[in-house]
């Protein structure tokens, strides 16, 4: 890879790590790990990098995750058997440094701290998976920075300007941040899918960060003016029948012709996007089949 970055450091933690026993039943056992950390705008973000052949993966979580939810999702366990999966904690979430001022949880922030990770590790394309906010994020890399992306998937998230039924579910999510109503939150489509570790993580955040961050969602520009006719990089948009986003995330697959859409009438039965015994599948079946390569910014091919 070449020399790292003096961005970036190591540190040293104790966590849970999932492991399968010799009955198949999921257990969890403490190791010593070492995650590392880039300095972006003068804050730490950490990141997480497991696997240890194939192409790079980012796994880039929702506003409500961090880079433990997908290890708890069973996403680590078979995506590290073919990738190098690389997870963050985006600013105010998991480990990394938090901020109370919501431009430094718009759009452009947030896609700066991602590239900062991408440089300091010498990382100039990779599959990518997000979901919520992540898939904004992978929206937003099809648009301003498409030779970075070997391939786009997204779930749980549209290239449009936010509607007004979604800036008052957001509006909703931040009264309730506010009041510290966590029964009510975790009810909403989306929320009710994650772990009980998963929340008792989020609820030690501090509200001031949440709510700047969810002030941020609300202004959401949109991207799908900015986005070439032809993108770069192939996409598949995830989708359920019962999303909220289920018509926008099929216009925008539509619309761009490298780009697919993929419905899941299954998971109104299910657990949510989230599943992945459900979504891995069909991810697989996506990803495996990419043998393309970008261009590099000098105009030749990688």
């Amino acid at each position: 890879m070449g020399l790292v970055p003096s961005s970036l450091a190591p540190s040293s933690l104790r966590r849970r790590r999932g492991f399968f026993s010799d009955d198949g039943t999921k257990a969890w056992r403490r190791i010593e790990i070492t995650m590392a950390f880039v300095v972006s705008r003068q804050r730490k973000i950490f990141y997480d990098l497991d696997g240890e052949r194939g192409p790079y993966l980012l796994l880039y979580p929702s506003l409500w995750m961090d880079l433990q939810s997908w290890e708890e999702a069973g996403y680590l366990d078979v995506l590290q058997q073919e990738y190098r999966v690389l997870r963050m904690d985006p600013l105010g979430q998991g480990r990394s440094d938090d901020s109370d001022d919501i431009s430094d949880y718009l759009p452009a922030a947030r896609l700066q701290d991602l590239c900062c990770l991408l440089t300091a590790l010498e990382l100039d394309n990779v599959h990518f998976l997000g979901i919520g906010e992540g898939a904004r994020i992978g929206y937003l890399l099809s648009a301003w920075e498409p030779n970075r992306l070997r391939s786009m998937a997204v779930l749980d998230g549209h290239p449009y300007v936010p509607e007004e039924y979604e800036k008052k579910t957001w509006q909703q999510h931040v009264d309730w941040v506010k009041a510290q109503d966590w029964e009510k939150l975790r009810q909403e489509p989306g929320l009710k899918e994650l772990s009980d570790l998963q929340w008792d993580r989020m609820q030690k955040v501090k509200s001031s960060n949440r709510i700047a961050a969810l002030q941020a969602e609300m202004q959401w520009p949109g991207v799908d003016q900015e986005l070439p006719p032809s993108p770069s990089a192939p996409g598949m948009l995830f989708t359920s029948t019962r999303e909220s986003s289920f018509m926008k995330m099929r216009e925008a697959g539509r619309n761009c012709a490298y780009w697919r859409y993929h419905i899941f009438p299954q998971l109104e039965y299910r657990e949510g996007l989230l599943d992945s015994e459900i979504l891995l599948p069909a991810y697989l079946d996506f990803v495996r089949r990419q043998r393309w390569v970008p261009r590099n910014y000098e105009g030749g091919y990688l």
